[in-house]
């Protein structure tokens, strides 16, 4: 790459750097973790994969991991230390030296640093820098202090800690080092006297002080890292309030290899997958249902697991709530795949882009398979001709929602059902106290369409106080019907909040959603709420905020768009080779009626992901073509208009670019 335009600016001449507000950092940090989970399963998960990747031994002989509360008169402590691993081998590293690519053995540098990751071919568990921050996050003082010890017995002691505008990390070695540790202890903590890395909080918040003490720290643990533990034995020990435990897999997690009176399994290995992108390797899939009582939330679902480590859950679609609930299981990966889908994987380790192209085949292979064990071993009994034309409305609000969107970016039409906030039309009036709303995550991005045995998520809140004084106020996040009867459907939460002037709350939430028949009777519109009354004596009772977001369920959103709707017909045999036809629709848009006869139809009809994607290219033509026909075409210039051969080359262009960046998952 020839050099950049600033480059020869950046030399000889003084500069200043970009000023950061670093517990605003930290901040965000902690609420993207929130958005999939809770501080004290973030800590015990950053932690655990940092002295995991650094094992000496690759099955895990030798290595140990424990969580140590330390309480003195003053502070509180949460030791974290590895055992059997490299420690934080390098040295400290100048702001120079960053510039350069780190070596492999610079890992202090590296954990002193941001975004700092290893060489692709040596890549980890975490590779993304932000584990660091969340146990910033997790401290009262928003301080951490850190220690190693090397194999050839060199020691280092250092900390990190947050203020306005840095993030100041210092070290020291041998004797210094060991003296600071002590000094800022109290003599509390003594130095490491075995190989490894150890970093410690200093004052755990209050939550996941509560998570040590009721247990839910623990289990976080065996939910997380179940595999580590059932196949290498690994040992992580929590030693807390006097007593020391050992993470266990939950009890409710057996994995039973074979059919039993209490079981069904469901196994498949060595199973290979094609993307766009080449095949890649499911090293095993293992589903469990068990007939008993429903299993716990945690372990619902088909878990991916990477390099031994939990990343999220597949749920089951399509299936009643009597087989979800008692549904359980894991897939895993070779190398390879595990490699190829960190490109996807969320920062915070909890999720997967699954709009793109790997990990949305992974899921459509997990849910298929939920579905065919359902079928041959549970007798589920969803008639074939039902789960078909629901798979097939899936296909056509995907497609519809994709090719209005490419409608829309052209200059031809607004999309149906896109993702809007309730009141569209001018700007949000400005209020010193308000609620800011997250956006919720649907089950196909930008459709606000939710079908039974889906879910919604991410749904959570905040309030901001940008006035001068205190603001007390009622905060209250819930689910009504829309319409005139608005009946309310569900409270998520209602709790009164103090929130110091210039300051916001932490989140409410986040909550999920999954719709199931019996437990959403009604179709049609629903409304999450998000409500602020206040509790001040000169206002008291007065709305200060409100927020809407809108869903439909099991229906169709108010359709805006070039395209109203896609229907299935059985052509006549006189018409048998025509594969659609496009008529004027209701509102004046058009409406695709596709050809259920056809062979290239019938060659996807059992592939959701297949069949939208062939619809995407239908109505692709149809926007084309409907666009010629208009006196000032969009698509086409005046002279590409005349020249058929112009034309059928951009149709076709366009239709490739449509197609493609739907497999790409960039709308879907």
């Amino acid at each position: 790459m020839s050099q950049r335009l600033i480059d020869s600016y950046l030399t000889g001449v003084e500069i200043r750097r970009t000023v950061r507000n670093w517990p605003e950092d930290v901040k965000a940090i902690v609420d993207g973790y929130r958005a999939h989970t809770t501080i004290s399963h973030a800590v015990q998960k950053d932690a655990i994969q940092n002295g995991w990747s650094a094992r000496k031994n690759k099955k895990g002989k030798g290595w140990n991991f424990v969580f140590e509360l330390v309480e003195g008169t003053d502070r509180k402590y949460l030791l974290m230390t590895d055992e059997g691993t490299t420690g934080l081998t390098g040295r400290v590293l100048s702001p120079e030296e960053y510039e350069q690519d780190l070596p492999s053995e610079e890992r202090w540098g590296r954990f002193e640093g941001v975004a700092f990751t290893q060489p692709r071919a040596e890549r980890t568990l975490g590779s993304r820098g932000r584990g660091k921050f969340i146990f910033v996050g997790a401290s009262e003082e928003q301080t951490v202090l850190y220690d190693t010890l090397r194999d050839n017995g060199s020691y280092r002691f250092g900390f990190r800690t947050v203020i306005r505008t840095e993030s100041p990390v210092a070290a020291y070695d041998g004797e210094v080092g060991k003296q600071k540790l002590s000094e800022m202890t109290g003599g509390l903590i003594t130095p490491l006297s075995s190989v490894g890395t150890r970093v410690i909080i200093v004052n755990p918040v209050d939550e996941l002080m509560e998570d040590i003490k009721n247990g839910n720290f623990l289990r976080y643990i065996g939910e997380t890292w179940w595999e580590i533990i059932l196949k290498y034995n690994a040992n992580i020990k929590l030693r807390a309030l006097g007593q020391e435990q050992t993470a266990s897999i939950p009890k409710e997690f057996s994995l039973p290899e074979a059919d039993s009176k209490q079981s069904k399994v469901w196994i498949k290995e060595n199973q290979r997958i094609r993307t766009g992108f080449g095949e890649f390797r499911i090293r095993k899939l293992h589903i469990v249902y068990n007939s008993g009582r429903p299993v716990p939330e945690d372990i619902r679902g088909v878990t991916i697991q990477r390099d031994g480590m939990k990343i999220c859950s597949i749920e089951p679609r399509y299936l009643g709530r009597e087989i979800a609930e008692r549904l359980y299981g894991y897939i895993t990966f070779d190398p390879d795949t595990e490699e190829a889908l960190l490109e996807d994987e969320g920062i915070e380790h909890c999720s997967y882009d699954f709009r793109r192209s790997l990990p949305g085949t992974i899921k459509r292979f997990v849910e298929d398979e939920m579905m065919r064990f359902a079928h041959e071993k549970l007798g589920y009994g969803v008639d074939a001709r039902e789960l078909r034309r629901q798979q097939q409305r899936n296909a056509e609000r995907r497609a519809l929602v994709a090719i209005n969107r490419f409608a829309r970016e052209i200059g031809i039409g607004v999309g149906p059902g896109r993702i809007v906030r309730e009141g569209v039309g001018g700007r949000r009036t400005p209020k010193e106290i308000y609620i800011e709303v997250d956006d919720m995550n649907f089950p196909r991005r930008g459709d606000l369409r939710v079908n039974y045995g889906e879910s919604i998520s991410n749904i959570k809140a905040k309030i901001v106080n940008d006035s001068d004084s205190e603001a007390i106020v009622r905060f209250k996040l819930f689910m009504r019907l829309s319409g005139r009867s608005g009946r309310l459907i569900k409270t998520y939460t209602e709790q009164d909040v103090t929130i110091p002037s210039q300051h916001s709350s932490d989140y409410f939430g986040p909550y999920q959603e999954t719709f199931q028949q019996a437990d959403f009777p009604d179709k049609g519109g629903y409304t999450i709420v998000a409500k602020i009354i206040s509790l001040r004596d000169e206002d008291k009772g007065t709305d200060l905020d409100i927020e809407n977001r809108s869903f439909y369920l099991e229906e169709d959103p108010p359709p805006h768009g070039l395209f109203e709707k896609c229907d299935p017909m059985e052509f006549p045999e006189r018409a048998k080779m025509i594969m659609a036809e496009c008529l004027t629709g209701e509102r004046g848009g058009l409406a695709l009626q596709y050809n259920l006869n056809h062979p290239a139809q019938e060659a996807v009809q059992d592939q959701e992901d297949d069949l939208a994607a062939y619809l995407v290219w239908l109505m692709g033509h149809e926007m084309c073509r409907y666009d010629l026909l208009q006196e000032s075409p969009v698509l086409f210039d005046a002279e590409e208009k005349d020249n058929p051969d112009a034309v059928l080359r951009k149709t076709l262009r366009k239709i490739g670019e449509f197609v493609h960046r739907f497999r790409m998952g960039e709308f879907d």
